[in-house]
């Protein structure tokens, strides 16, 4: 199996990680804010993220470099992050106090530095690459703004959230990046086969 395979299925992963962040939005709709349904959809989607997050940069990693690479790992240790916080909901009894305490709020600080700061600077250097499709660049940004909408619980930022991955999966499974050489667009183009 060859790396650009690999990148590949990686952005498979980012497809199903966006499908399963949608999810989210309508059962915290019609079971609420933090139902144990919208969290299965969130644990879930948190872990194919943390993994398949790494097939944003692979596919412009020329281009965007050392702070492309950091951008990434960011976005990746807010998800871990927050795949570990959504596990403790999994464990602890829903209705009892939030934990609380320095491991809580340096976590928390964790997860909104990497992950917003991470998106931020990953959107502003994937305009600059300019290997994904620029809608791609659009859905970034409509993300970050879907943050201060103002509705309840802000349930409609994971369909933004889901949505850009869901478009990058996309363009990185069926090969539509640009800049890219012929030989690299070539590979991205064939078959997958094992």
């Amino acid at each position: 199996m060859n790396e650009s395979t690999v990148v590949r299925w990686l952005g498979m992963i980012c497809l199903l990680a966006g499908i399963a962040r949608i999810g989210m939005t309508p059962t915290s709709f019609i079971w609420g804010t933090d139902s144990m349904p919208e969290l299965v959809f969130g644990y879930i989607a948190c872990i194919l993220m943390s993994v398949g997050t790494i097939a944003i940069y692979q596919v412009q990693s020329k281009e965007t470099g050392v702070t492309g690479f950091i951008s990434t790992l960011g976005i990746i240790i807010g998800n871990v992050v927050t795949t570990a916080l959504l596990f403790t909901t999994f464990v602890m009894d829903p209705s009892g106090p939030k934990p609380e305490g320095t491991v809580v709020v340096i976590s928390g600080m964790i997860n909104m530095i990497g992950l917003t700061g991470g998106t931020v600077l990953f959107t502003i250097l994937t305009y600059r690459a300019k290997v994904f499709p620029r809608w791609i660049v659009l859905l970034n940004v409509l993300m970050i703004l879907s943050m201060f909408l103002p509705i309840a619980d802000n349930k409609l930022f994971a369909m933004f959230w889901g949505l850009t991955y869901v478009g990058m999966g996309y363009c990185i499974w069926t090969g539509k990046l640009n800049s890219r050489t012929e030989k690299e667009s070539a590979e991205f183009q064939k078959p997958i086969s094992a």
